[in-house]
């Protein structure tokens, strides 16, 4: 693969990274690949969507982005026109290795060349942090927890955050949803604002190139969060990703705590944050510490065509028994929190993934309020998972590569 033609392009309201991806062992076609940052909304911050990307900074991008699917596809090598950290370029290598001991990555990591050689070490110290603000329960509570955590004049105080056109809204090149994304980003932006946050947003093609079915969440989405974050944040800074699972159930996941932040350079410290909580937990400390920003909750991955959340997809349903879990019997996201066991059945898949990990922690809190028919529907796929990881059916990500 070659990572070419690197070019920056600001104006006063957005910064525009642009690189061509060539295909040398695999007979895709070149495609451009972009990352635009504009700023969206927040308090008064020195705008950054303008500002002089640091040197290297593209090429940690598009590095970042394009070596998981150099890998899965089987490229020998990555030649890219620009000086990517050599931390970054060790970083992917070591991710490699633990993606292969996932299974279903089988082939050697591509190498990594870089036409203008190493890149010298800068002697900058991070001084602010971003965050990757999706809208959803892991992004809101690193967000709450960052700010009781720190205090405003620290640098890990989190500033400004990044809300992704292309990831899960806009992934499809035929269905772009822009009206969708819109309406995400203005049910967001008050919940920001409210925080002190500036909300900048990130528009991005990177999952029209060729990929293969699960790869995106089983192996690449933590290195594109990172990818967005190195084009999004100017100068020195940690960029803060919100963990998925509890340490005690962490499974092979493209984003996972032992493998984020090996996606850091000098200048930019990559952090897997708020693993040590469950699901069920942040919320609740949600629910308790933040009800403005449980109300706008955002976690389809699909939406729905009178509003964000479908309420009847996977993830919205177990969304709305952990809110009735946390004794939240109504929100506006997504109206009564209760699910009907008939729609609970019909909706989710048997056997269910690795999602039975979230389901199985709502069990006591549900049967304590008297749903004990809906814990027995929950209890089905929980067995059904147990059951197919003893028989070693549960490897999703052994069909990655052909």
């Amino acid at each position: 693969m070659l990572i070419k033609s690197l070019a920056c392009v600001t104006s006063t309201e957005r910064r525009l990274l642009s690189a061509s991806v060539v295909w040398e062992d695999c007979a895709f076609s070149a495609q451009e690949l972009t990352f635009e940052i504009s700023a969206a909304s927040g308090p008064d911050i020195a705008p950054e969507a303008a500002a002089e990307l640091p040197a290297g900074a593209g090429a940690d991008a598009f590095l970042a982005a394009c070596f998981p699917l150099a890998a899965v596809h089987g490229e020998a090598r990555i030649r890219i026109e620009g000086e990517p950290c050599p931390m970054l370029v060790e970083g992917l290598r070591t991710a490699h290795a633990w993606w292969a001991s996932w299974g279903g990555m089988t082939r050697p990591a591509p190498q990594i060349e870089t036409v203008a050689g190493r890149r010298a070490a800068r002697g900058d110290t991070p001084h602010r942090a971003m965050a990757l603000l999706s809208g959803g329960v892991d992004s809101l509570h690193m967000l709450m927890c960052n700010h009781r955590l720190y205090s405003p004049h620290d640098p890990a105080y989190i500033r400004q955050a990044v809300f992704i056109h292309g990831f899960d809204i806009g992934k499809r090149a035929r269905d772009p949803e822009n009206e969708r994304y819109r309406a995400a980003l203005a049910r967001l932006e008050p919940v920001a604002a409210g925080a002190g946050v500036q909300l900048l947003s990130c528009r991005t093609n990177l999952r029209h190139l060729p990929s293969q079915p699960g790869f995106w969440m089983y192996r690449h989405s933590g290195a594109a969060l990172a990818a967005a974050g190195h084009a999004a944040l100017c100068g020195p800074g940690f960029l803060f990703i919100g963990g998925t699972y509890h340490v005690a159930k962490a499974v092979p996941f493209g984003s996972h705590p032992a493998v984020d932040m090996l996606f850091s350079t000098q200048r930019t410290r990559v952090i897997h944050e708020g693993s040590r909580f469950s699901r069920l937990e942040k919320v609740r400390a949600l629910a308790a510490g933040w009800p403005a920003a449980l109300a706008a909750l955002r976690v389809c991955p699909g939406g729905a065509a009178d509003g964000l959340n479908c309420g009847r997809c996977e993830k919205c349903l177990r969304t709305r028994l952990e809110l009735l879990a946390a004794g939240i019997d109504e929100t506006a996201a997504f109206g009564r929190s209760l699910a009907s066991v008939e729609l609970w059945r019909e909706a989710v898949p048997m056997p269910i993934a690795e999602t039975a990990l979230h389901h199985e922690e709502l069990l006591p809190a549900l049967r304590e309020r008297g749903y004990d028919e809906l814990c027995r529907a929950i209890e089905a796929g929980i067995a059904l998972y147990r059951k197919a990881r003893v028989g070693g059916q549960d490897r999703p990500e052994a069909g990655l590569v052909n």
